[in-house]
């Protein structure tokens, strides 16, 4: 996030997933980030070339949330709900201690005080809310799956038009007997389907002049 805000007005590089700069503009940025003085190093030289993986797993996770070392907050703090998605929370170094805190070992069942104790940290809070955002991002992604896998036997009936190029494809001319036979054919969806269905213009025809034979006789 500091490496985006430093490069505002610049390209992005999505194969990369890193901002796209000139080598001067990184010689320049690197020049005025380091502090020799305080002895520090600019950490953006480290997606120079690449961003770090999975970003848009941490951008889902992270949203509105990096790390500068002015204010304090958690990734996913009940408080930040309050802010407008154009805003961008800020933590310290130290968040990050107690955010990544190693995973608790198996306890023993609490009791009914202790339990609601637990319910009402801010933590807890965050680690719900955020097993809510992955759960509904996968509910998402498995209904469009489904429905992008899922035969569509719309898209197998051509439309009236497409049907017209068919029968015109046939060899049938306008403002002939057979031409009225087939447009008052196809204004019905199963035979605009029979009529996809049939791979050859002979067979097409075929079919239009027997129908034509039996709608005159």
């Amino acid at each position: 996030m500091e490496l985006k805000i430093a490069a505002t007005e610049l390209g992005w590089n999505e194969a990369n997933q890193t901002v796209d700069c000139s080598n001067t503009w990184w010689d320049e940025h690197l020049e005025k980030c380091n502090n020799p003085e305080r002895g520090t190093k600019c950490n953006h030289v480290r997606f120079r070339k690449h961003g770090p993986k999975h970003l848009d797993d941490l951008h889902f996770l992270f949203d509105k949330v990096h790390v500068t070392g002015a204010t304090a907050m958690c990734p996913g703090d009940v408080s930040s709900c309050d802010s407008s998605s154009d805003d961008v929370l800020e933590v310290t170094e130290k968040t990050d201690e107690a955010c990544n805190k190693p995973k608790p070992k198996k306890r023993k069942q609490m009791s009914g005080a202790a339990q609601e104790k637990e319910e009402k940290s801010p933590f807890y809070q965050m680690y719900k809310n955020t097993c809510m955002k992955i759960e509904s991002a996968a509910e998402k992604i498995s209904t469009s799956v489904e429905a992008s896998s899922a035969p569509l036997q719309a898209n197998l009936v051509p439309t009236i038009a497409e049907a017209m190029k068919m029968v015109k494809a046939c060899g049938i001319q306008e403002k002939t007997a057979m031409m009225h036979t087939a447009t008052s054919l196809i204004m019905k969806a199963e035979f605009r389907e029979i009529l996809f269905a049939l791979e050859t213009n002979e067979g097409r025809f075929d079919l239009i002049e027997r129908e034509h034979k039996k709608s005159t006789t």
